[in-house]
């Protein structure tokens, strides 16, 4: 990641506080193993410019960009890399999935120090033209012999109400021994294009290549990986302020979610990372503009 984004998502992603937060009287979601994790935005202007500038780290890992022009890589993202119609409605552009998935990413790189293993841009296929499957994240962590996989999921609504429902909604199917086979043998199809060689993942795919009738989730389970799973939720803040915000948004899971259960036989973590914003429909506009406007990367 070059160093001045890093260094600009570091100075206006701040974090707040944790959940559950027994001074405010706010506990985690019913959902969370750990501690829900608290954010704010300095302002609109630098969380634009965040999901812009972005999007070419999202797209290519760094190897891919090494002596390439940032600008024009920029621009092959957007074609390439990512659902991206100059000629679609404005209501179509602020849909796409790109501007929450390039804050996760961002937040888990640079406030997480996790880091992807591979770029999301290898799994969007231009001639489906189509938001891509899977996890909105591929991201680890080796540490001490313990492996992470973070394979997150990011909404970024109007409403706390959409961004929870959405995010909850398909839960059960995200956090399953299925699903996680499933983006396992996605990764496969780009095993040349690794960001982080040399780890435990590389290992189970070179495993399953030999023979494919292994289980990849006896494989996962022999290499002692665990999956975590941050939901970042961005939305409107609330007009009394940024506490209640959150406050709210674990009110609607108690009052709307019941606790689910989960097919996933290795072990793993769910938290919800919150980042209420001032006008979510602003910051996709600006970054729609500047697109648009082809304007200078910092």
């Amino acid at each position: 990641m070059r160093e001045e984004l890093l260094n600009l998502i570091s100075s206006s992603i701040v974090y707040k506080y944790d959940l559950p937060n027994h001074e405010l009287g706010i506990d985690k979601s019913i959902f969370s193993t750990e501690n829900d994790k608290c954010f704010s935005s300095v302002s609109n202007e630098t969380l634009a410019t965040i999901i812009y500038n972005s999007i070419v780290e999202y797209s290519f890992n760094e190897f891919d960009l090494k002596d390439k022009d940032i600008g024009n890589m920029h621009s092959i993202a957007l074609q390439t890399k990512l659902k991206y119609n100059e000629y679609a409605t404005e209501k179509s552009k602020i849909s796409y999935g790109f501007h929450g998935e390039t804050i996760l990413y961002c937040m888990l790189y640079a406030k997480l120090n996790a880091k992807p293993v591979i770029s999301r841009g290898y799994f969007y296929n231009p001639l489906e033209a189509s938001e891509t499957k899977g996890y909105d994240a591929y991201h680890l962590i080796e540490n001490e012999g313990v492996t992470e996989l973070w394979f997150g999921e990011v909404k970024f609504r109007n409403t706390y109400t959409s961004g929870i429902d959405s995010a909850l909604e398909n839960i059960e199917k995200a956090i399953s021994d299925a699903y996680l086979s499933k983006n396992f043998l996605a990764i496969t199809n780009h095993k040349n294009n690794f960001n982080i060689s040399g780890t435990k993942v590389e290992s189970i795919i070179a495993q399953w290549e030999e023979n494919p009738t292994i289980d990849i989730i006896e494989e996962v389970k022999k290499h002692d990986i665990k999956l975590v799973y941050p939901i970042v939720i961005l939305y409107n803040k609330h007009k009394q302020g940024y506490d209640h915000s959150i406050k709210i948004a674990i009110q609607h899971i108690i009052d709307k979610h019941s606790a689910k259960s989960f097919n996933l036989s290795i072990p793993f973590s769910i938290y919800f990372i919150w980042l209420p914003v001032e006008k979510v429909r602003d910051i996709k506009t600006t970054v729609i503009e500047w697109i648009e406007s082809k304007k200078h990367l910092i």
